[in-house]
């Protein structure tokens, strides 16, 4: 049976509101997937949002994602009397080369996405728990491209492993999630990446703008 996790974030949050915000450890990958998920959380939430992303290629990439991050969180704060924290892991893109070893010719969206998504969510989820959160998810689940079912799967087989921090349920991209994003990130100015983040996907990306190119110049001809 498909479950509507969008309907369990929905239970979930409705069991704060008599109760002081708890607070959530949110794993983030960019500022235009943050927008949308941060302004929904922060109305139950007391947030910290964790940049933990060792896939992303090259260091400058890395740091350009998380300087808009950053300046949106920023932006944000300025508007709120509860602060969102921020939370930042050094670059370190041999952590995930070496965790995708021998998947590297894997299309995207195959195995080698799968153990990028177990990487990221484990190592965030070890940071909550760490760190005593009550809460923990991850804002992936707004992204079109991305599998709400199977990280929603990762995250509660995380909490088995972090039981002392909850797992939050959650599929954002439902009721106009992505669309939200989007237009808040317009709003904000964001820089919006056109490749999921890996050097694999970086050089799929490359190879298909190479190819509409080649086909939009052999339609003048």
């Amino acid at each position: 049976m498909k479950i509507n996790y969008n309907e369990e974030y929905k239970k979930e949050v409705s069991k704060l509101e008599s109760a002081e915000k708890p607070s959530i450890f949110l794993h983030a990958c960019c500022g235009p997937c943050l927008t949308y998920p941060l302004t929904e959380l922060i109305k139950h939430f007391k947030v910290t949002v964790g940049y933990i992303n060792p896939n992303i290629y090259p260091r400058e990439e890395h740091e350009k994602r998380y300087e808009e991050l950053k300046r949106f969180i920023d932006e944000l704060n300025e508007t709120l009397s509860e602060k969102v924290q921020l939370v930042k892991y050094d670059y370190d893109y041999q952590v995930y080369l070496n965790a995708v070893k021998g998947h590297e010719m894997d299309k995207e969206g195959g195995e080698r996405c799968t153990i990028c998504h177990e990487l990221r969510l484990n190592e965030a989820y070890e940071h909550a728990s760490r760190n005593d959160y009550d809460y923990f998810t991850s804002v992936m689940t707004v992204s079109s491209k991305k599998p709400s079912s199977l990280l929603n799967e990762i995250g509660f087989e995380l909490q088995s492993k972090y039981p002392n921090t909850k797992y939050l349920p959650a599929d954002f991209k439902k009721c106009n999630g992505t669309l939200k994003g989007i237009n808040i990130g317009k709003e904000h100015h964001l820089y919006r990446q056109d490749y999921c983040g890996c050097s694999f996907s970086k050089r799929e990306r490359e190879e298909y703008r190479d190819k509409m190119e080649s086909v939009k110049n052999s339609q003048k001809i």
